[in-house]
């Protein structure tokens, strides 16, 4: 096999394995109004601590939320979160389980598609180790995928599932369903940030096996040298784009911001 078929058919391989790596504020207090005048001038004999003891305790029932105005938050928060998590376990769970499959297919594919090139033929050992090197990778992350259960598959059929037949129930699964959003953007997190790097590494090391005489040997540049620049510029901007996914927002932690950002606003309101 010709160096330039072996070097196309590597940055072709590299693509695919890529590309598939990746899939209270509280209430201002309010005073109470001023007394009428008349009053004033009606009740001299009032001692000072009882007028004050009176004003601090008409501003103290002033301030008070009505229970009302509670339960009807505490139903809206509760609807809130019905649809940011009930409809979410069935769709995650579709997606990762197809994903998880077709990468143990490519994985299958790339090892059984390394057995062909003999270790003879010039340029066929790098080509083959890494064939199955990318083919370790996808086999890895399908299996990984399809073995650990992400929390937005796990914590919403529980929260579901919690009744909500009284104001105690209720809070109460209110309460698990605000930690449950924030365990998943937990989650979530950590498993952008694997796959970030694990993606960056398998970009890295594919260059590291095409140029591993260059690299360790000072050996020249294999023919046709456009071939290397391709090669190396493609690896490069994929790395860069899986170290930027790193920091990049997960669905899970946009849903816990726009749940967020919908309680405030209902807070504001309720103070108006």
């Amino acid at each position: 096999m010709s160096r330039a078929l072996s070097f196309t058919s590597t940055l072709a391989v590299s693509l695919l394995s890529t590309s598939l790596a990746f899939a209270q504020v509280p209430p201002s207090e309010v005073l109470p109004p001023p007394p009428p005048a008349a009053t004033i001038a009606t009740a001299p004999s009032l001692p000072p601590a009882v007028s004050a003891t009176a004003v601090l305790s008409a501003g103290a029932a002033w301030s008070l939320t009505p229970p009302t105005t509670q339960r009807a938050l505490t139903r809206e928060r509760l609807r809130l979160l019905n649809q940011s998590l009930l409809g979410l376990p069935e769709r995650s769970r579709s997606g990762r389980i197809t994903e998880g499959i077709i990468n143990l297919a490519l994985g299958g594919g790339l090892f059984a598609l390394g057995f062909l090139f003999s270790s003879d033929t010039d340029g066929a050992s790098p080509l083959r180790t890494l064939l199955w090197f990318q083919g370790g990778y996808s086999a890895l992350n399908g299996a990984v995928g399809l073995a650990w259960t992400p929390a937005r598959e796990r914590l919403p059929p529980v929260y579901g599932a919690m009744p909500v037949r009284t104001g105690a129930q209720r809070r109460a699964r209110l309460a698990y369903g605000e930690e449950a959003l924030d365990g998943m953007a937990r989650d979530s997190r950590l498993r952008r940030t694997l796959t970030g790097i694990g993606s960056a590494v398998l970009g890295l090391g594919t260059l590291g096996i095409l140029y591993r005489d260059q690299i360790f040997d000072n050996a020249a540049m294999p023919a046709p040298t456009e071939f290397n620049y391709l090669i190396i510029g493609l690896s490069l901007v994929s790395v860069a784009a899986n170290v930027i996914t790193v920091f990049s927002q997960t669905e899970e932690e946009r849903l816990r911001a726009n749940y967020r950002q919908e309680i405030q606003m209902l807070r504001e309101s309720t103070e108006e």
